[in-house]
């Protein structure tokens, strides 16, 4: 009998997964950081899988071939201008603020891609696109590390992977055009920059940060009122 409670004692293997679920639902900011990770990274895989075939469909000889090396270095330069852009920035505005600014300029972006003007257009919104990534990676895994509890991180990012695959999944299962495709990027970066921004006003809020980026001195003044009380005691 003493085993048999040894056993009931034991954790289960989904114990885990269970309570990280839990605080998801319970915890708007981590729902939110979430969400919001997962329409950027499905946008982001879309775009891997669908920058090729639209690029491929300006070309008129069927003979001639995509510079893919060049087109494919470029793509990582605009992805390491992004990350050192972050570093800079990072020190004059929130992380948060950042995001709002990121993800609206990815969803313009996908639209450029998108509306197929020409090969030069479609490919410098490709790189814009890219320059986002770049920065992308470094914003979110700084509000991650502030929002999402060290105990049950990696429980919850694998939670995040859920509607993440489902995204990936259905870009590949459906026999989308890469013009759909990047005008769905489009909107699902819309809607991250929407999401961010509520996460940036509960998030600012919480720090005791205002609008305008200058946090409120809250300790300085609580300590004024203190000396001031004593003295009337005195």
């Amino acid at each position: 009998s003493s085993d048999d409670g040894r056993d009931h004692d034991q954790p289960k293997w989904y114990d885990g997964l269970r309570n990280a679920l839990t605080t998801t639902m319970r915890n708007r900011d981590i729902m939110l950081c979430g969400v919001i990770s997962s329409l950027f990274e499905g946008s982001m895989y879309i775009f891997v899988f669908m920058w090729t075939p639209l690029l491929k469909a300006f070309i008129s000889d069927p003979k001639d071939e995509l510079p893919f090396g060049f087109i494919f270095s470029t793509f990582m330069v605009c992805c390491m201008t992004g990350s050192s852009l972050f570093s800079i920035l990072v020190e004059k505005f929130p992380v948060e603020k950042l995001a709002i600014v990121i993800f609206a300029v990815a969803a313009m972006a996908m639209g450029i891609v998108g509306l197929s003007i020409s090969d030069t257009v479609s490919f410098l919104g490709m790189n814009l696109f890219e320059v986002c990534v770049g920065m992308y990676f470094p914003i979110m895994g700084t509000m991650k590390g502030g929002i999402v509890p060290e105990d049950k991180r990696a429980a919850i990012y694998n939670l995040y992977r859920i509607p993440l695959n489902f995204i990936v999944l259905f870009s590949l299962l459906t026999d989308l055009t890469p013009t759909f495709s990047f005008m769905l990027n489009a909107t699902m970066l819309g809607t991250a920059c929407f999401l961010q921004t509520v996460l940036t006003k509960r998030r600012l809020k919480s720090k005791g940060i205002p609008q305008d980026g200058m946090e409120i001195e809250t300790k300085p003044l609580l300590e004024e009122l203190l000396s001031s009380n004593d003295k009337a005691d005195d």
